[in-house]
């Protein structure tokens, strides 16, 4: 198993566990909970383990995202300059926090 597989998990299982001792229901799975910061799940990785690289943490939480195992908020809308002529409109994540799924709960557990 890779450093990214490995990472990927203790991502997983530090998110199960916050989900779990935090009490929520099925509904939050649904909808979004505020999760875990970012910045403090990434530490939780690299406590235990001096060879695991930021790197290793991005990747695995986008393979995690694109498998929508888990997911980051808040979402807010895109900002659109007051004079532009292009409109985009669209959520993006400010990836501040991350939180389990359903389908991430399913293969935490």
């Amino acid at each position: 198993m890779g450093k990214v597989e490995q990472v990927t998990e203790l991502i997983l299982a530090y998110l199960l566990q916050d989900f779990q001792a935090r009490e929520l229901g099925a509904d939050a799975l649904e909808k979004s909970y505020v999760g875990v910061p970012i910045k403090d799940l990434k530490q939780k990785c690299f406590q235990n383990d001096n060879t695991t690289t930021a790197v290793d943490f991005d990747l695995g939480l986008k393979d995690l995202e694109r498998a929508r195992l888990v997911a980051t908020g808040p979402m807010v809308p895109h900002h659109n300059p007051p004079d532009s002529t292009v409109v985009i409109l669209g959520m993006y994540s400010k990836r501040e926090y991350v939180y389990l799924t359903a389908k991430g709960y399913k293969a935490a557990r």
